[in-house]
């Protein structure tokens, strides 16, 4: 089950919710153990917002960050467009 939703350019959770144009940039990271991935919203005040999320919940969020779908090539740890 997710932990986000994102409508209207708004991604919410339990305990957050922020436009998703208010983020300066995002980071991930797999956890090699699970697959999924620990995900990082920065934004210009220095808070981060943090999720755990599967390559698939990766792509989505990144996507309807930036209309970007995410191309691995074998690559886990950063973004190729």
């Amino acid at each position: 089950m997710n932990e986000y939703k994102i409508t209207n350019n708004v991604m919410h959770g339990k305990s957050f919710a922020f436009p998703m144009g208010n983020a300066d940039f995002t980071t991930w990271r797999q956890n090699e153990d699970t697959g999924e991935y620990w995900m990082k919203f920065h934004f210009p005040s220095g808070k981060e917002i943090r999720l755990k999320v599967t390559e698939e919940e990766l792509n989505d969020i990144v996507h309807n960050w930036t209309n970007v779908n995410i191309n691995f090539n074998g690559v886990k740890n950063e973004l190729e467009c």
